[in-house]
């Protein structure tokens, strides 16, 4: 997600530096409620940093962690394509994770790509993962795109990708003030 927001932010700015005094642009939108997604994703890394203490709460952590950033979309509606992004990305991850026990699937082929990551490391690592070895709930919606990105890279779901669009266009729309029609 990092890449996609960093993206975001370069084009944003470079749309703003080639519009310049070219453009009338109308100042960026009023963001609201910036602190939900950021609680959200403080939750989420208490799977990685807690790892015991949040498979005992998963569900409760889960749902909380997603119900925050829902109404930071529904409060930024008016962001319209990226926030239906956003949602439709979120929605699928939490589905998958939801129809799994509170935890996400992960491909055994893409797990196939790192050569030193073992099902018990992906455990290790964040509990609320998988390997999806003898199926899994919505399997298709799960980390199931392997992303050979070096240290960034992983495993990514659709909803991954729709978030990242998401996230991009939502930081593009608030840095140019993109106006949709």
């Amino acid at each position: 997600m990092f890449g996609f927001a960093l993206a975001g932010i370069l084009l944003g700015l470079a749309l703003n530096l080639y519009h310049g005094k070219k453009s009338n642009l109308k100042g960026i939108y009023e963001i609201r409620a910036l602190w939900l997604p950021i609680a959200g994703l403080l939750l989420e890394s208490i799977f990685t940093y807690f790892p015991r203490f949040a498979l005992q709460f998963a569900g409760l952590i889960i749902c909380t962690s997603y119900l925050c950033i829902f109404v930071f979309l529904f409060l930024n509606r008016v962001i319209k394509i990226p926030v239906v992004l956003i949602a439709a990305g979120s929605l699928s991850n939490f589905i998958v994770i939801l129809c799994n026990g509170f935890r996400m699937p992960v491909s055994p082929a893409s797990l196939a790509m790192y050569p030193n990551m073992t099902a018990a490391a992906v455990y290790a690592q964040r509990g609320n993962y998988f390997i999806a070895q003898s199926g899994a709930n919505l399997y298709f919606l799960g980390d199931v795109i392997p992303s050979p990105l070096g240290a960034m890279g992983g495993f990514l779901s659709i909803g991954d990708l729709l978030l990242g669009f998401g996230i991009l266009l939502f930081i593009v729309a608030i840095l140019t003030k993109w106006q949709e029609d």
